[in-house]
């Protein structure tokens, strides 16, 4: 009865152990990708993106200027400590970013700005055991600036 019941909690805390190291993975993905993806890298940021994403890398790259590149004076990232989210599972994960000093999306034509700090909820699925962050469209921050 010992060996049983010490067997169930090795099983359990192996199944904890596979856990962390997924939150781990996952998280250190999305942390990668934000940093090569909001210092305009996107060759880089291309590594940590599944496939179907290259075509958000392709068009955000065609939209970004030298004058753009000029205005970059390090983008900081973050990960912030997230509760539950109910769309976590075993081959996805949602790692909430926060980042500080990116270029703020314009209309074409008109002038990028810096954006002080912004919220983003990056989506990073497990594609053949390795964790890949999944655009599905440009990165959008859930906290909106004052202006």
């Amino acid at each position: 009865m010992k060996k049983l019941l010490l067997m169930g909690v090795v099983a359990v805390l192996m199944g904890c152990a596979l856990t962390d190291s997924d939150d781990n993975a996952a998280t250190d993905a999305a942390e990668q990708w934000a940093w090569a993806f909001f210092n305009c890298d996107f060759h880089e940021a291309a590594a940590y993106c599944t496939a179907e994403s290259n075509q958000w890398l392709r068009f955000a790259a065609s939209n970004i200027t030298e004058e753009d590149l000029k205005l970059l004076q390090g983008t900081a990232v973050e990960v912030t400590p997230t509760e539950y989210f109910p769309e976590a599972n075993d081959t996805m994960r949602v790692v909430e970013l926060k980042v500080r000093n990116f270029l703020k999306p314009t209309a074409i034509g008109t002038p990028s700005t810096i954006q002080e700090e912004g919220l983003f909820h990056v989506c990073v699925v497990n594609r053949d055991g390795k964790w890949l962050v999944r655009m599905a469209g440009l990165p959008r921050s859930e906290k909106q600036s004052r202006d």
